[in-house]
C-alpha cells in the first residue's frame, strides 16, 4: 500500500490487533501508531483551510466543529488514502483484525471526512448513528479515526473517551496525536467523545480525519441517528440544551433520510447562530 504503513499489518500483529479488538473495554477497540507513512500523513495537514465547503456542525452537541466531505475539495493524497482504506486488501487486514466480514467503506464520507474543532469546541458523549442516512440497508459496523495535531498537549483537553454503556464511567481515554489510529466498534453501546471544552493555543485546531464501514443487511435498517448522552455532573440547563440538539438532530436525520434537506442547507442555518 502506498500510504498505510505496511508494516503495521504484519501476521504477528493482525493476531495482537485481533486480541485487542476482542477484549478491550468498554467495546470493541484497537489503537495503531504511525498509521500513515510519514509523507502522506503530513500532506494530509494541507487541506485543514476552512472554506466555504466546509459544513459547520456547530450547535451544543456538537460545538465548534466542522466537516468537509466533499473530496472534489481534497487533495489527490487525501482522495488516495480514502480509495486504499476502501481497498480489498486492506479491509482484508481489517476483517482479520476486527472478526467482521463483507465489510466496504462508505466513499461518500457521509458522516465521516475531515473534521476540526476550534477553541472552546467540544463533542457530547454519543452513539453513532448505526443505519446509513440514504442507503437504508446499510449498518454501520467500525469506525477508523486518524488524528493530525502534531505537539499536542494535555492541558488542551480533546482526548477521545470511551465511556461504560450507562455513561456513569469513563473507561479509556485517547490523546489525538499525530498520526495516531483508533478503529473501534460502532452500536448503541459505543459511547464516545470529548466532552471537555478545548483549550487551545491561537490558530490551533483539533484535527481528525474519519471513515465509516458497513454491512449490507438483506431488508432496512430502522433509523438510528447520533444518539446524545450528558454526564455524571452535568447541569440541569445544559442537559436540557443537549435535549433540544438531540431532538432536533433526529428530526434533520429522517428529513436528510427522505433527501428533503442536506448538510450545506444545515450549515447555512447553523452559521445564523455564530
Amino acid at each position: 500500500m502506498k500510504h498505510v504503513f505496511n508494516g503495521n499489518f504484519s501476521l504477528t500483529n493482525l493476531e495482537i490487533f485481533f486480541k485487542e479488538f476482542s477484549l478491550n473495554t468498554p467495546f470493541p477497540h484497537f489503537v495503531i501508531e504511525n498509521f500513515l507513512n510519514e509523507d502522506s500523513a503530513n500532506k494530509v495537514m494541507n487541506n485543514f483551510e476552512i472554506t466555504k465547503k466546509w459544513t459547520n456542525l456547530s450547535l451544543v452537541n456538537n460545538y465548534k466543529k466542522f466537516l468537509l466531505n466533499d473530496r472534489e475539495s481534497m487533495d489527490i493524497n487525501c482522495n488516495e488514502i480514502i480509495e486504499e482504506l476502501g481497498s480489498k486488501e486492506f479491509i482484508e487486514n481489517l476483517s482479520r483484525c476486527t472478526g467482521f466480514k463483507n465489510m466496504f467503506l462508505d466513499k461518500s464520507l457521509v458522516g465521516g471526512g475531515l473534521q476540526q474543532s476550534l477553541n472552546g469546541g467540544s463533542l457530547n458523549i454519543h452513539t453513532d448513528f448505526t443505519s446509513h442516512i440514504t442507503k437504508k440497508n446499510w449498518r454501520r459496523v467500525l469506525n477508523l479515526i486518524i488524528y493530525f495535531n502534531k505537539d499536542w498537549q494535555e492541558g488542551y483537553n480533546g482526548s477521545l473517551e470511551f465511556w461504560d454503556n450507562k455513561v456513569k464511567k469513563k473507561i479509556k481515554s485517547y490523546s489525538p496525536i499525530f498520526n495516531r489510529c483508533v478503529i473501534f466498534k460502532t452500536d448503541e453501546k459505543s459511547f464516545h467523545g470529548f466532552p471537555d471544552t478545548l483549550n487551545l493555543p491561537p490558530k490551533i485546531s483539533r484535527k481528525s480525519f474519519a471513515v465509516y464501514y458497513f454491512i449490507e443487511e438483506d431488508k432496512p435498517i430502522k433509523l438510528y441517528p447520533s444518539t446524545f448522552t450528558s454526564r455524571p455532573g452535568d447541569k440541569i440547563y445544559y442537559k436540557f440544551l443537549m435535549g433540544i440538539d438531540s431532538f432536533l438532530n433526529k428530526i434533520f436525520s429522517f428529513l436528510k433520510r427522505y433527501k428533503i434537506v442536506n448538510d450545506k442547507l444545515a450549515s447555512r442555518i447553523l452559521d445564523l447562530f455564530k
